[in-house]
Protein backbone atom coordinates (compact mmCIF):
# COMPACT_ATOMS: atom_id res chain seq x y z
CA UNK A 1 0.00 0.00 0.00
CA UNK A 2 1.75 3.16 -0.60
CA UNK A 3 0.98 6.80 0.21
CA UNK A 4 -2.38 8.03 -0.22
CA UNK A 5 -1.41 10.24 -3.45
CA UNK A 6 1.55 8.47 -5.35
CA UNK A 7 -0.34 5.12 -5.89
CA UNK A 8 -2.53 7.25 -8.75
CA UNK A 9 0.92 8.91 -10.10
CA UNK A 10 2.44 5.65 -10.77
CA UNK A 11 -0.23 3.64 -12.20
CA UNK A 12 -2.59 3.46 -14.49
CA UNK A 13 -5.48 2.57 -11.72
CA UNK A 14 -8.12 5.39 -10.53
CA UNK A 15 -7.87 3.87 -7.29
CA UNK A 16 -4.54 3.89 -4.60
CA UNK A 17 -2.97 0.43 -4.46
CA UNK A 18 -3.56 -1.73 -2.25
CA UNK A 19 -2.04 -4.88 -0.17
CA UNK A 20 -3.28 -7.79 0.99
CA UNK A 21 -1.82 -9.26 3.83
CA UNK A 22 -2.41 -13.15 3.36
CA UNK A 23 -1.77 -15.09 6.52
CA UNK A 24 -1.97 -19.19 7.49
CA UNK A 25 -3.00 -17.99 11.19
CA UNK A 26 -6.07 -17.76 13.11
CA UNK A 27 -9.49 -17.78 11.30
CA UNK A 28 -12.59 -16.98 12.56
CA UNK A 29 -13.70 -15.41 15.73
CA UNK A 30 -12.30 -16.36 19.71
CA UNK A 31 -14.19 -18.76 21.67
CA UNK A 32 -15.22 -15.95 23.57
CA UNK A 33 -16.97 -14.10 20.55
CA UNK A 34 -20.81 -13.58 20.17
CA UNK A 35 -22.34 -16.75 18.28
CA UNK A 36 -22.79 -14.10 15.02
CA UNK A 37 -19.55 -15.50 14.33
CA UNK A 38 -18.97 -18.58 16.48
CA UNK A 39 -21.69 -20.57 15.57
CA UNK A 40 -25.10 -21.15 15.20
CA UNK A 41 -26.99 -21.17 12.10
CA UNK A 42 -26.61 -19.24 9.18
CA UNK A 43 -29.16 -16.95 7.37
CA UNK A 44 -27.96 -16.94 3.42
CA UNK A 45 -27.09 -12.12 3.36
CA UNK A 46 -26.50 -10.26 0.21
CA UNK A 47 -24.47 -7.24 0.05
CA UNK A 48 -25.57 -4.80 -3.24
CA UNK A 49 -22.03 -3.00 -4.06
CA UNK A 50 -20.85 -1.01 -7.30
CA UNK A 51 -20.73 -4.00 -9.25
CA UNK A 52 -23.88 -5.56 -8.08
CA UNK A 53 -24.54 -8.19 -5.26
CA UNK A 54 -23.13 -10.92 -3.45
CA UNK A 55 -24.97 -13.75 -2.16
CA UNK A 56 -23.08 -15.60 1.07
CA UNK A 57 -24.79 -19.04 1.13
CA UNK A 58 -22.56 -20.18 4.29
CA UNK A 59 -21.11 -18.67 7.24
CA UNK A 60 -17.86 -17.71 6.52
CA UNK A 61 -14.64 -19.54 7.99
CA UNK A 62 -11.63 -18.10 6.23
CA UNK A 63 -11.97 -14.70 5.03
CA UNK A 64 -9.51 -12.53 3.43
CA UNK A 65 -9.47 -8.68 3.45
CA UNK A 66 -7.52 -6.68 0.37
CA UNK A 67 -9.23 -3.23 1.08
CA UNK A 68 -7.79 -0.41 3.33
CA UNK A 69 -8.85 -1.10 7.00
CA UNK A 70 -11.40 -3.68 6.19
CA UNK A 71 -8.92 -5.91 8.27
CA UNK A 72 -8.91 -3.43 10.88
CA UNK A 73 -12.62 -3.30 11.30
CA UNK A 74 -12.88 -7.03 10.86
CA UNK A 75 -10.57 -7.60 14.05
CA UNK A 76 -12.30 -4.81 16.15
CA UNK A 77 -15.23 -7.64 15.83
CA UNK A 78 -13.48 -9.87 16.93
CA UNK A 79 -12.55 -12.16 13.44
CA UNK A 80 -9.27 -12.77 12.32
CA UNK A 81 -8.83 -12.83 9.03
CA UNK A 82 -6.51 -15.55 7.06
CA UNK A 83 -5.49 -12.58 5.05
CA UNK A 84 -5.00 -8.68 5.64
CA UNK A 85 -4.17 -6.38 4.17
CA UNK A 86 -0.35 -5.28 4.62
CA UNK A 87 0.72 -1.71 4.23
CA UNK A 88 4.04 -1.19 2.53
CA UNK A 89 3.36 2.70 3.18
CA UNK A 90 2.16 3.01 6.69
CA UNK A 91 3.43 -0.42 8.46
CA UNK A 92 6.37 -1.15 9.98
CA UNK A 93 9.41 -3.02 8.44
CA UNK A 94 7.41 -5.90 7.60
CA UNK A 95 4.15 -4.10 6.64
CA UNK A 96 2.25 -4.34 9.55
CA UNK A 97 -0.41 -1.22 10.78
CA UNK A 98 0.25 -0.45 14.36
CA UNK A 99 -3.30 -0.80 15.48
CA UNK A 100 -3.94 -4.14 13.76
CA UNK A 101 -0.29 -5.79 15.64
CA UNK A 102 -2.26 -4.10 19.11
CA UNK A 103 -5.43 -6.08 18.25
CA UNK A 104 -3.92 -9.38 17.19
CA UNK A 105 -1.92 -9.15 20.38
CA UNK A 106 -5.13 -8.70 22.22
CA UNK A 107 -7.24 -11.23 20.32
CA UNK A 108 -3.98 -13.49 21.74
CA UNK A 109 -3.67 -14.40 17.29
CA UNK A 110 -0.13 -15.17 15.78
CA UNK A 111 0.72 -12.22 12.90
CA UNK A 112 0.11 -13.30 9.84
CA UNK A 113 1.61 -13.82 6.60
CA UNK A 114 2.22 -10.80 4.37
CA UNK A 115 1.98 -10.38 0.78
CA UNK A 116 2.21 -6.56 -1.71
CA UNK A 117 -0.31 -6.29 -4.12
CA UNK A 118 0.75 -2.83 -4.95
CA UNK A 119 0.12 -3.03 -8.43
CA UNK A 120 -3.25 -4.62 -8.13
CA UNK A 121 -4.89 -7.30 -6.58
CA UNK A 122 -3.69 -11.40 -7.65
CA UNK A 123 -6.30 -13.64 -7.95
CA UNK A 124 -4.08 -16.37 -7.51
CA UNK A 125 -2.75 -15.35 -4.39
CA UNK A 126 -5.76 -14.96 -2.60
CA UNK A 127 -6.85 -18.15 -3.80
CA UNK A 128 -3.81 -19.88 -1.96
CA UNK A 129 -5.55 -18.94 0.79
CA UNK A 130 -8.73 -21.20 0.14
CA UNK A 131 -10.80 -18.40 1.38
CA UNK A 132 -14.37 -18.38 1.59
CA UNK A 133 -15.12 -14.51 1.38
CA UNK A 134 -13.54 -11.84 0.38
CA UNK A 135 -13.51 -8.60 1.62
CA UNK A 136 -12.67 -5.13 -0.66
CA UNK A 137 -15.33 -2.72 0.97
CA UNK A 138 -12.90 -0.10 1.27
CA UNK A 139 -11.02 -0.67 -2.10
CA UNK A 140 -10.36 0.39 -5.65
CA UNK A 141 -10.90 -3.14 -6.80
CA UNK A 142 -11.43 -3.27 -10.31
CA UNK A 143 -14.54 -4.87 -12.19
CA UNK A 144 -11.91 -7.27 -13.86
CA UNK A 145 -10.17 -8.28 -10.66
CA UNK A 146 -13.98 -8.23 -8.68
CA UNK A 147 -14.89 -11.11 -11.26
CA UNK A 148 -11.81 -13.05 -11.02
CA UNK A 149 -11.82 -13.11 -7.34
CA UNK A 150 -15.56 -14.00 -7.43
CA UNK A 151 -14.54 -17.38 -8.98
CA UNK A 152 -12.54 -17.89 -5.82
CA UNK A 153 -14.90 -17.09 -2.99
CA UNK A 154 -17.95 -14.79 -2.73
CA UNK A 155 -16.68 -11.14 -2.88
CA UNK A 156 -17.80 -7.71 -1.76
CA UNK A 157 -16.07 -4.94 -3.48
CA UNK A 158 -16.08 -0.91 -2.84
CA UNK A 159 -20.48 -0.25 -2.05
CA UNK A 160 -20.51 2.79 -4.27
CA UNK A 161 -17.42 4.94 -5.68
CA UNK A 162 -13.73 3.69 -5.03
CA UNK A 163 -12.26 4.39 -2.20
CA UNK A 164 -14.91 6.51 -0.78
CA UNK A 165 -17.18 4.04 1.19
CA UNK A 166 -17.96 5.74 4.73
CA UNK A 167 -16.42 3.78 7.49
CA UNK A 168 -19.80 3.54 9.10
CA UNK A 169 -21.18 1.87 5.88
CA UNK A 170 -18.18 -0.26 5.39
CA UNK A 171 -18.61 -1.63 9.76
CA UNK A 172 -21.92 -2.63 8.63
CA UNK A 173 -21.34 -4.51 5.41
CA UNK A 174 -18.75 -6.32 6.87
CA UNK A 175 -20.88 -7.14 10.14
CA UNK A 176 -23.66 -8.28 7.82
CA UNK A 177 -20.75 -10.05 5.62
CA UNK A 178 -20.11 -11.73 8.54
CA UNK A 179 -23.04 -13.10 10.57
CA UNK A 180 -22.36 -10.07 13.11
CA UNK A 181 -24.78 -6.97 12.22
CA UNK A 182 -26.23 -6.01 15.20
CA UNK A 183 -22.38 -6.00 16.65
CA UNK A 184 -21.17 -4.26 13.58
CA UNK A 185 -24.26 -1.24 14.21
CA UNK A 186 -23.16 -0.90 18.30
CA UNK A 187 -19.76 -0.51 17.53
CA UNK A 188 -20.78 1.91 14.74
CA UNK A 189 -22.33 3.72 16.97
CA UNK A 190 -20.04 3.51 19.66
CA UNK A 191 -17.51 4.61 17.25
CA UNK A 192 -19.42 7.90 15.93
CA UNK A 193 -20.07 9.01 19.16
CA UNK A 194 -16.60 9.26 20.15
CA UNK A 195 -16.48 11.53 17.56
CA UNK A 196 -19.27 13.47 18.51
CA UNK A 197 -17.95 13.81 21.88
CA UNK A 198 -14.77 15.19 20.08
CA UNK A 199 -16.88 17.35 18.34
CA UNK A 200 -18.86 18.79 21.28
CA UNK A 201 -15.29 19.08 23.66
CA UNK A 202 -14.47 21.42 20.57
CA UNK A 203 -17.15 23.71 19.73
CA UNK A 204 -14.40 26.30 18.01
CA UNK A 205 -14.12 23.96 15.18
CA UNK A 206 -17.78 24.79 14.04
CA UNK A 207 -17.65 26.82 11.19
CA UNK A 208 -14.02 27.00 10.39
CA UNK A 209 -12.70 26.26 6.89
CA UNK A 210 -10.66 23.28 6.17
CA UNK A 211 -8.89 21.73 3.28
CA UNK A 212 -6.80 18.93 3.45
CA UNK A 213 -4.25 17.66 1.05
CA UNK A 214 -0.60 16.88 0.17
CA UNK A 215 1.96 16.66 -2.65
CA UNK A 216 0.72 15.06 -5.85
CA UNK A 217 4.46 13.17 -6.23
CA UNK A 218 6.54 14.15 -9.28
CA UNK A 219 4.65 17.59 -10.05
CA UNK A 220 4.53 21.38 -8.94
CA UNK A 221 0.80 20.39 -7.66
CA UNK A 222 -1.17 20.16 -4.27
CA UNK A 223 -3.56 17.42 -3.84
CA UNK A 224 -6.46 18.23 -2.36
CA UNK A 225 -9.46 15.19 -1.26
CA UNK A 226 -13.14 15.86 -2.19
CA UNK A 227 -15.38 16.28 0.23
CA UNK A 228 -16.57 12.39 0.02
CA UNK A 229 -13.23 11.61 1.01
CA UNK A 230 -12.74 9.79 4.37
CA UNK A 231 -10.38 12.74 5.34
CA UNK A 232 -12.81 15.40 4.41
CA UNK A 233 -16.11 13.79 6.16
CA UNK A 234 -14.06 13.28 9.26
CA UNK A 235 -13.30 16.61 9.41
CA UNK A 236 -17.14 17.72 8.72
CA UNK A 237 -18.21 15.43 11.32
CA UNK A 238 -15.95 16.81 14.19
CA UNK A 239 -17.29 20.34 12.86
CA UNK A 240 -15.06 22.27 10.40
CA UNK A 241 -16.81 23.29 6.88
CA UNK A 242 -14.77 22.76 3.26
CA UNK A 243 -13.32 26.13 2.00
CA UNK A 244 -14.06 27.68 -0.21
CA UNK A 245 -11.67 26.99 -3.00
CA UNK A 246 -12.19 23.86 -2.78
CA UNK A 247 -15.72 24.19 -5.12
CA UNK A 248 -13.07 25.17 -8.27
CA UNK A 249 -10.79 22.38 -8.37
CA UNK A 250 -11.39 19.86 -11.20
CA UNK A 251 -11.93 16.20 -9.83
CA UNK A 252 -11.47 13.68 -12.47
CA UNK A 253 -14.55 11.10 -12.10
CA UNK A 254 -13.71 8.42 -9.79
CA UNK A 255 -10.78 10.08 -8.33
CA UNK A 256 -10.50 11.19 -4.47
CA UNK A 257 -8.99 14.15 -5.12
CA UNK A 258 -8.39 17.41 -7.11
CA UNK A 259 -5.21 19.32 -8.17
CA UNK A 260 -4.08 22.71 -7.68
CA UNK A 261 -0.90 24.24 -8.76
CA UNK A 262 1.61 25.59 -6.42
CA UNK A 263 1.15 29.16 -8.35
CA UNK A 264 -2.43 29.37 -7.81
CA UNK A 265 -1.30 29.06 -3.63
CA UNK A 266 -2.87 32.07 -3.33
CA UNK A 267 -5.96 30.66 -3.89
CA UNK A 268 -6.14 28.34 -0.69
CA UNK A 269 -8.38 30.30 1.79
CA UNK A 270 -8.47 27.34 4.60
CA UNK A 271 -8.83 28.88 8.22
CA UNK A 272 -7.38 25.05 8.53
CA UNK A 273 -5.05 23.52 5.97
CA UNK A 274 -3.99 20.02 6.71
CA UNK A 275 -1.09 18.56 5.00
CA UNK A 276 0.47 14.82 4.57
CA UNK A 277 3.81 14.38 3.47
CA UNK A 278 5.21 11.17 2.10
CA UNK A 279 8.77 11.74 3.47
CA UNK A 280 9.97 14.85 6.29
CA UNK A 281 12.62 15.41 2.90
CA UNK A 282 9.42 16.51 1.03
CA UNK A 283 7.94 18.43 3.91
CA UNK A 284 11.12 20.34 4.20
CA UNK A 285 11.06 21.15 0.23
CA UNK A 286 7.69 22.43 0.63
CA UNK A 287 8.00 24.11 3.55
CA UNK A 288 10.89 26.52 2.10
CA UNK A 289 8.92 27.37 -0.85
CA UNK A 290 8.35 30.78 -0.55
CA UNK A 291 5.08 30.73 -2.17
CA UNK A 292 4.00 28.26 0.28
CA UNK A 293 4.63 30.32 3.07
CA UNK A 294 2.13 32.84 1.64
CA UNK A 295 -0.71 30.70 1.57
CA UNK A 296 -2.60 32.67 4.99
CA UNK A 297 -2.90 29.57 7.17
CA UNK A 298 0.57 28.75 7.21
CA UNK A 299 1.41 32.34 8.44
CA UNK A 300 -1.38 32.64 10.92
CA UNK A 301 -0.43 29.66 12.72
CA UNK A 302 -3.31 27.33 11.11
CA UNK A 303 -1.25 24.64 9.22
CA UNK A 304 -0.99 21.22 10.46
CA UNK A 305 1.59 19.34 9.00
CA UNK A 306 2.13 15.30 9.09
CA UNK A 307 5.11 13.16 8.01
CA UNK A 308 4.50 10.05 9.91
CA UNK A 309 3.26 7.79 7.84
CA UNK A 310 0.87 5.78 10.90
CA UNK A 311 -1.08 8.72 11.76
CA UNK A 312 -1.52 10.00 8.44
CA UNK A 313 -2.95 5.83 7.09
CA UNK A 314 -4.75 6.21 10.95
CA UNK A 315 -6.65 9.55 9.71
CA UNK A 316 -6.50 8.66 5.49
CA UNK A 317 -8.79 5.02 6.55
CA UNK A 318 -11.14 6.16 9.77
CA UNK A 319 -12.41 3.14 10.73
CA UNK A 320 -13.22 1.95 14.32
CA UNK A 321 -10.09 0.42 14.98
CA UNK A 322 -7.71 3.39 14.47
CA UNK A 323 -10.08 6.35 15.23
CA UNK A 324 -9.90 5.45 19.11
CA UNK A 325 -5.96 5.52 18.51
CA UNK A 326 -5.81 8.54 16.99
CA UNK A 327 -8.48 11.09 17.57
CA UNK A 328 -7.16 12.52 20.40
CA UNK A 329 -4.37 13.76 18.99
CA UNK A 330 -5.83 14.59 15.76
CA UNK A 331 -8.46 17.00 17.63
CA UNK A 332 -5.13 18.48 20.39
CA UNK A 333 -3.34 19.33 16.49
CA UNK A 334 -6.56 20.80 15.28
CA UNK A 335 -7.55 22.91 17.97
CA UNK A 336 -4.27 24.53 17.88
CA UNK A 337 -4.48 25.25 14.24
CA UNK A 338 -8.07 27.07 14.95
CA UNK A 339 -6.21 29.28 17.90
CA UNK A 340 -3.12 30.24 15.56
CA UNK A 341 -0.79 28.18 17.50
CA UNK A 342 -0.20 24.99 15.27
CA UNK A 343 3.47 24.19 15.59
Amino acid sequence: MRSPLRAPALTSRLALAAAAALAAAGCGAPADTEDGASGGDWTPVTIEHAYGSTEITEKPERIVTVGWSDEATLLELGIVPVGMTASTYAGDKDGYLPWDLEKLEELDADKPELINTDDGISAEQVANLRPDLVLGVQSGMEESEYEQLSQVAPTVPYLDQPWMTDWQDQTLAIGRAVGMEQEAQDLAEETAARVEDAAEAHPEFAGTTFAVGSVVPDTNEFGFYVEQDARSVLMERLGFAPAGFLDDITVPDGQFYGTLSMEKAEDIDADVLVMWYNTPEERERLEENPVFQQIDAVRNGGYVAYDDPATAMAISTPNPLTLPWVLEDYTGDLAAAVEGEAE
